[in-house]
Parts: C-alpha cells; sequence; structure tokens
C-alpha cells in the first residue's frame, strides 16, 4: 500500500486523473462558449464580408458606368451633333450604345445645361419636345465648367427622376479639344440594390446623406419596410462619423461593432435581422450609407445543438482519456520499477544483473544503454582487477624504491624495495620511518613541487630522490609518485673520479709551469737570435701551455665548487663599470672576426656585492662563446638593464644557435651540445657550468633560449646591493 501511493505510478496517474478533470471541464464550458462565440464571429465576418462586396460591387458599376461615358463621348458623330444641336443625328447614334451597355439611362447637354437627348431603358421613346434643365446641379456645373480635381473631369450624383431615384456619372464632351457639351450616364437606384443583393447575398439597404432610405431589399421592397429602417437622425450622425474616422473604416465596421458601429437588430416579417453599416462612397465623396442585413435566427438553434453535442463529447473524451491515461502510466512504470530494482542490485555491486527489457521507446533505449553500461562495467571492473593484479606484480619487483603520495604528502602506498630502504635508514630517527609510513608522513624528503632528481646523505648512505605529480586528464592534481635509489655506490665513484680530477689537476700543473717558465725564459734568453721557426715554435709551445692551464685551473675550480672551498673575494663594486672592462677586452677579438660588438645599458651605476674576479670570468665564459659560435658578419650584443632588485644582462648572439634537446644539459659540466659547429672548436665543456655555479653562488641565475640557426640569449640576473642606512650619533 505504501509503494502504490508513494511510487511513481500514483505520482503520475492521480495528477494526471485530477488534471483531466479540471481540463475538461474548463475545455467543455470553454467550447461551448467559443463555439457560440465561433457561431456569432461567423455571423459578423459574413456581415462584414457581404458589407466589402456591396462597396466594391457599387465601385465597380461606377467604372461600368465611366466606360459607357467614355463610349458615348468619343463615338464617332456624338460631339459634333452635340455641337450642332443635332437631335436626330443623336437619336441615330446613342441607343444602340445604350442598348448593349449596362446603364440604365443616358442624357447630353449642351454648354448651358440643357438636355439635348435622352434615353431610358424603359422608356426608350421620350418625348423630345421636353427639354429638361440640369444647370443648376452642382456636378453638372463643374463639369460644364470643365473642372478637374486629382480623380478626373467626371462626377457622381444622384438625382430623383420620373422613374425613380437614379445615380449619375456626368463627364465633358469635346470636339477638338474644346467643351461641347456634357453627358450623363445613370443606373436606377432600386436595380442596383437587387443586384447588389444577389451579389453579397444579404439584404442590402441605401440612404441618402439625410438618412432618409432610398432603396431596400429586406421585406420584398415594401413601402412600410422603409419606415422600420430609418434611422434617428442622432444614431445615423455618430455612425457617419465612426465610419469616416479612418480608411480602413470606409466600408463596413462589424470588429468590436458594440464599440465602433451599432450593430442594429430588427424583426421583419417575423424575420430576425441583424444589420451593419457601410459608407457609400464613390470617387472619395459619401453619397450616404449602406446596410447589409443578415437573418440571425440560425444562431440561436445552432448554439443549443452545439452545446448539447460538445457535452456528451467531453464526457466521453474525458472518460476515454483517463483509461488511456491509466493505461499508459501502467505501461511506463513496470519497466521503471524493474530499472530500479536491477539499479539497486547493481550498486549492492551484483554487477550480473540485467533489466531484460526490449522496447523501441525512451525507456528501451535507457534499459538497453544501462545493461550496456552494466556489462561494460562489470568487464571493466574485471580489467581493472586483472591490472591491479599486474600493477602489483610490477610495482613489488621493482628494485628502485617507488611511494606514492596523497595531496597532503602522505603515504597512500609503497613497493618493498621502498619500504626496505627506509627502514635501513630508519636507524637514528626518533620515530621509525616504517611507522610514520602507514599512518604519518614521509620525512627529509623533495617535496611534491620538486621534479627534479636529488641526492641526500643518511647514515652513511646515499639516494637519489626524484618526484613528478600525477594528474587527471583534464589537469588536476592527485598525488606524486617518488622513486628512490639506492646511488651509494655511484656516488663513491664519482667522489673518487672528482677526487682524481683534482689530484691530477694539481699535479698537471707542476710540470706545466716549469714548461712554460723555461720556453719563456729560452725564448727572452736567445734575444732574437733564433731561427724564426725555433721562434714560433715557441709561441705555440707557450700558448698551448696557457690553454692547458686555464684547463687544470677550470678543473680546479670545479673541485673547489662541488667541495665547497672555493673562496669569494666579496665586495661592492660598479656592475656596469665591470661590463665596459669586459667589453673593451672583448672589442678586439670580435672586430678581427668580423662581428659586429656593442654593449647597451643604463647611464646611472648599478651597484652588486661579490668577487668581481669570479664575475668577470664568469661572463667572459659567455662573451668567449658568442665569440666563437657566431659566424662573421653577424653581431653579439650585450644587454645591462634593471628589474626589480635585480641587475640583468643579457648576452645576444646571432649564431648558430642551440638545440631544444641540449638546452637542458647545457649548464652540466663536460657537456658539448651537438652540432658541427661545436666540434670544431676546441673546449672540454665546462665555461657555462663555471658561469651557472659562479651565478648561483652570488644568489644570481642563469637561463638560455635559443633556435638552431637564429641565434641565442642568455639572461643572467644578480641581486642589486641595498644600501644601508645612514645612522647619526648623537652629540
Amino acid at each position: 500500500m505504501s509503494r502504490l501511493f508513494s511510487g511513481i505510478g500514483s505520482k503520475i496517474i492521480f495528477p494526471y486523473l485530477l488534471l483531466t478533470l479540471i481540463v475538461a471541464g474548463i475545455g467543455a464550458f470553454i467550447v461551448v462558449n467559443l463555439v457560440t462565440g465561433t457561431l456569432q464571429e461567423r455571423f459578423n465576418n459574413q456581415l462584414l464580408d457581404a458589407g466589402r462586396v456591396v462597396a466594391e460591387s457599387m465601385v465597380g458599376y461606377e467604372a461600368d458606368r465611366l466606360a459607357v461615358l467614355r463610349q458615348i463621348a468619343f463615338t464617332e458623330g456624338v460631339a459634333e451633333s452635340v455641337a450642332a444641336d443635332d437631335r436626330q443625328m443623336l437619336t441615330e447614334i446613342v441607343p444602340p450604345i445604350m442598348a448593349n451597355s449596362p446603364a440604365d439611362a443616358t442624357v447630353l447637354l449642351d454648354n448651358n445645361g440643357r438636355e439635348l437627348f435622352s434615353w431610358q431603358r424603359f422608356n426608350s421613346t421620350p418625348d423630345p419636345s421636353l427639354q429638361a434643365d440640369f444647370s443648376q446641379i452642382p456636378d453638372v456645373q463643374l463639369a460644364l465648367a470643365g473642372y478637374a480635381d486629382e480623380f478626373g473631369d467626371k462626377r457622381a450624383f444622384l438625382a430623383e427622376t420620373n422613374s425613380g431615384p437614379m445615380l449619375f456619372t456626368v463627364g465633358p464632351v469635346f470636339l477638338d479639344e474644346e467643351q461641347v457639351g456634357a453627358v450623363l450616364v445613370g443606373a436606377d437606384v432600386r436595380k442596383l440594390v437587387i443586384a447588389l443583393t444577389q451579389i453579397a447575398v444579404a439584404r442590402v439597404t441605401l440612404y441618402d446623406q439625410n438618412g432618409q432610405v432610398i432603396a431596400t431589399t429586406l421585406g420584398d421592397g415594401r413601402d412600410n419596410i422603409a419606415d422600420l429602417l430609418q434611422e434617428p437622425p442622432a444614431q445615423y450622425a455618430t455612425v457617419r462619423q465612426l465610419l469616416q474616422e479612418t480608411p480602413g473604416q470606409y466600408q463596413v465596421v462589424s470588429e468590436n461593432a458594440a464599440l465602433q458601429v451599432p450593430l442594429r437588430q430588427l424583426e421583419i416579417l417575423n424575420q430576425h435581422y441583424q444589420l451593419a453599416f457601410g459608407d457609400w462612397r464613390l470617387r472619395n465623396a459619401s453619397y450616404g450609407l449602406f446596410s447589409v442585413a443578415l437573418p440571425r435566427n440560425f444562431i440561436v438553434n445552432a448554439a443549443a445543438t452545439s452545446r448539447d453535442l460538445l457535452n456528451i463529447v467531453f464526457t466521453a473524451a474525458t472518460i476515454g482519456v483517463i483509461l488511456i491515461g491509466f493505461l499508459v502510466a501502467r505501461r511506463i512504470v513496470r519497466p521503471l520499477n524493474r530499472l530500479v530494482d536491477v539499479t539497486t542490485a547493481v550498486t549492492e555491486g551484483d554487477l550480473n544483473q540485467r533489466t531484460g527489457i526490449q522496447r523501441k521507446d525512451e525507456i528501451g533505449t535507457l534499459a538497453t544503454t544501462f545493461d550496456a553500461m552494466t556489462e561494460r562495467l562489470d568487464e571493466r571492473t574485471r580489467q581493472l582487477v586483472a591490472q591491479k593484479s599486474e600493477l602489483t606484480a610490477i610495482l613489488q619487483s621493482i628494485a628502485d624504491g617507488v611511494i606514492v603520495l596523497d595531496n597532503e604528502d602522505n603515504i597512500v602506498t609503497s613497493n618493498p624495495a621502498a619500504q626496505q630502504l627506509l627502514s635501513d635508514l630508519s636507524e637514528g630517527f626518533s620515530t621509525g620511518v616504517l611507522n610514520e609510513m602507514r599512518g604519518g608522513r614521509l620525512p627529509d624528503f623533495p617535496s611534491a613541487e620538486n621534479e627534479q632528481m636529488r641526492r641526500y646523505e643518511m647514515n652513511g648512505r646515499v639516494l637519489s630522490a626524484s618526484s613528478a605529480p600525477v594528474l587527471t586528464p583534464e589537469g588536476g592534481r592527485m598525488g606524486t609518485v617518488m622513486v628512490l635509489r639506492d646511488i651509494t655506490r655511484e656516488a663513491e665513484a664519482d667522489s673518487l673520479k672528482d677526487d682524481f680530477i683534482t689530484t691530477m689537476s694539481h699535479e698537471l700543473r707542476t710540470p706545466l709551469t716549469v714548461v712554460k717558465v723555461y720556453a719563456d725564459l729560452l725564448n727572452r734568453s736567445a734575444n732574437g737570435h733564433l731561427p724564426e721557426q725555433q721562434h714560433l715554435y715557441l709561441e705555440k709551445i707557450l700558448k698551448a701551455g696557457s690553454e692547458l692551464e686555464q684547463h687544470i685551473q677550470k678543473m680546479i675550480s670545479i673541485s673547489e665548487i662541488q667541495a665547497g672551498t672555493l673562496n669569494l673575494k666579496r665586495e661592492n663594486f660598479s656592475f656596469t663599470a665591470l661590463v665596459n672592462q669586459i667589453t673593451h677586452r672583448w672589442q678586439p677579438p670580435m672586430a678581427q672576426k668580423g662581428i659586429h660588438f656593442s654593449v647597451e645599458q643604463p647611464a646611472h651605476e648599478l651597484t652588486i656585492h661579490g668577487d668581481s674576479d669570479r664575475l668577470q670570468w664568469a661572463i667572459d665564459n659567455l662573451v668567449e662563446n658568442a665569440l666563437n659560435y657566431t659566424p662573421a658578419g653577424n653581431s653579439v650584443r650585450l644587454e645591462v638593464y634593471e628589474r626589480g632588485n635585480a641587475v640583468c644582462l643579457d648576452v645576444i648572439d646571432s649564431g648558430v644557435g642551440i638545440a631544444s634537446a641540449d638546452q637542458r644539459y647545457i649548464f652540466e659540466r663536460f657537456f658539448r651540445a651537438k652540432n658541427e659547429q661545436n666540434f670544431s672548436e676546441r673546449g672540454i665543456g665546462l665555461g657555462l657550468f663555471i658561469t651557472k655555479e659562479l651565478l648561483t653562488l652570488h644568489g644570481g641565475q642563469i637561463s638560455v633560449s635559443s633556435k638552431p640557426g637564429a641565434g641565442s640569449t642568455f639572461h643572467c640576473e644578480l641581486p642589486l646591493t641595498v644600501a644601508a642606512p645612514l645612522v647619526l650619533e648623537a652629540n
């Protein structure tokens, strides 16, 4: 029962049931009202369409009358007959034209507005003695006067004739570009209303500008109907004003009719009608109003029928939706419950569980994906177990000590070699290293940040320790791997080698001094009497002896540096002055080789504290390398500048450059870069090593940036001397 009400099925079904009932009730109410409103809207739209048809048809009939007017005015003989007052000729010409036209009447006038000829469709034999006078009609006066506005020289007007109300269109008649009269083409308003009714499929009524009914098809045109259609003057004026507010309201207004134009409802012959009004306009002039009327009895009947039918449909649909929703919810919940059961089993470690759901929808895709994921997880778990066994075996078999640390440098794991090594070294520590490995930190070894190999001496043993961070694929740090190696024998071999080199260097210097002294003595005692070739031999002996002495001195200095016995005569001196001396001494060799040598340094002095002779030796090594490895025609430049609390020296050449693979080793002793130019120059690979060690002893540092074929830049930094504060003694 608890699962029934707390499960996902109840959370789907109960809200769905409640929502369906609410939506069904609201929907039934809204739809019934919408149907009723839609019927009224359709009725209003039909009124609107009927009004538009009437308005457009009126314009069309006006165009037909204009076409008949032009046909009469431009028919050969008509203008001449009007100018000559030849009624007989007009009687012969005009009737055939009118018989084939849609117009109901035509009248030809002279320039004084007197009738010359008239014709009516239902009175084809007018009395020629009755010459009506149209000169008092304003639109006829304008046409006879040749007045033209933006719509041309044609005009329209309403007139009451013996045959009833007529809508006339009047236009001038010209003979040789001189106006000789006018022609009127008329349409019977009653016939026009009948034609408009047939076209618009709605009852049409025309009102004059005073609101009087001119013609109507409501009530089959009976006389008493006009009284029912008559609008009150105030309402008529309101309708006229609203219809003429905007050009979009010129024809018919039915939308929002209660706010714009009153839609009048009336009963005629036991039939309820609703009227919509429109502005009766021709040639941008209003001739009154027109109304279109449609019977509205069907709206009430249709609304009642639709309401009952919709209630039945909504009730049946609601029941059907509830049943379908219940079945759909059950279809969704069953596989989800299966997924929950399998997920719980997998979470508890049973990776052999599978959902077994075979569906083609999203739940089936989810189940298939979950089964595949579980299968891969199971396979991956087996692989990890196998890999862990392999890694454990590999780690156990490594002869070097391997220690894994976390981000707090706590020991996570270690191999037997590391445990044995630390156990051997634990003698003399206040706390056993093994105990610290089990729950503490690793003491006295490189921090996790140090990735270089370092040496440590403990209890007569020498260890090499190197570390590297363990990074995730995203670059996050997981810990550190440290490798410990017992290099006591290698350290002893290096010590013996250094001792041998030091001893041999001292032993070689004594006989070398004898060779140099006696060679120099022989050269001096000859007093210029030696043959040229022998003199050349002595110079070569002296030069080779000097070079050998320099190499020996370098070897001795290296021994002193490594032993920590190199004495530095520290004092404050001007670094800029030292650079000037070096530049002056190296200028001739540079010029002899054809190298442009320059120096840039600040005008003020930069003072440092150290051994000027040792620093001069370090800088000489850099300048000598630049000279040796820069081809003739290129340049070497020294740049001295101040940065922060340090003085910087850049030795920049445009020589052969150093390969990227060699740059990390060039400051090691006896290393020489591997290229043809380097091997053509003599040397033992100690200059840069000595330079680095001397700068380090002075608290400085050196780095290099180089590209093969583009030269090298050696960057040196040394701390500036801070002047001691001035102390004033009291008297």
